[in-house]
């Protein structure tokens, strides 16, 4: 009737509507009650890193559902994935202090990337001033480097498009990876 690719492009479109577009105009909203940062590039710059962010982990899931064809062990497997590539993604703790025998999963997270690039673009050149009931002997105002060195990111990763581009790439991998499954299942 028709082939693997025409299925993979009509599904890949459909999904984006319920799974990327309704949850980016969510973030969209979001972002102005949260009073994050109030400038055109930061917007469109967390605009950009969430759409990809949320397609990277759809492309993650879809990845896992032809991966493992069995629907019961894919359903008891997928949450498992997914929570540990959260957890060592930067949220819970920072990078640096990540056991070393997991830190090299870090890297295949879709949420270190996305979250790198969410804290870079808040604080990333910006200086945080301090409250009344801030001690004298600390810091202040706080530049926002601070906030990104206490999370762990450090060197080139503190580029918000190295970030993207990572998001980028593992989106990419994972679809072409994804297709060439189904290929061979056909």
């Amino acid at each position: 009737m028709y082939g693997v690719l025409p299925y993979f492009i009509a599904m890949t479109l459909s999904d984006m509507i319920n799974s990327v577009a309704l949850p980016t105009l969510y973030g969209i909203i979001v972002y102005w009650i949260c009073n994050l940062r109030p400038t055109a590039s930061a917007f469109f710059t967390f605009v950009l890193t969430l759409y990809l962010t949320i397609s990277a982990a759809q492309s993650t899931g879809l990845f896992l559902s032809v991966l493992i064809p069995n629907t019961a062990v894919a359903l008891m497997l997928a949450p498992l994935l997914t929570i540990c590539l959260m957890i060592i993604g930067g949220f819970y703790m920072p990078f640096d202090l990540i056991n070393p025998l997991l830190a090299w999963a870090s890297w295949l997270s879709m949420a270190r990337y996305g979250f790198s690039a969410f804290i870079i673009n808040e604080f990333g050149g910006r200086s945080i001033t301090c409250g009344e009931s801030v001690d004298s002997t600390d810091e202040c105002p706080l530049p926002g480097s601070s906030v990104i060195d206490s999370y762990g990111i450090y060197g080139v990763w503190t580029s918000v498009w190295l970030n993207v581009g990572m998001l980028v790439t593992i989106q990419i991998c994972l679809r072409v990876s994804t297709y060439i499954l189904l290929r061979r299942a056909k």
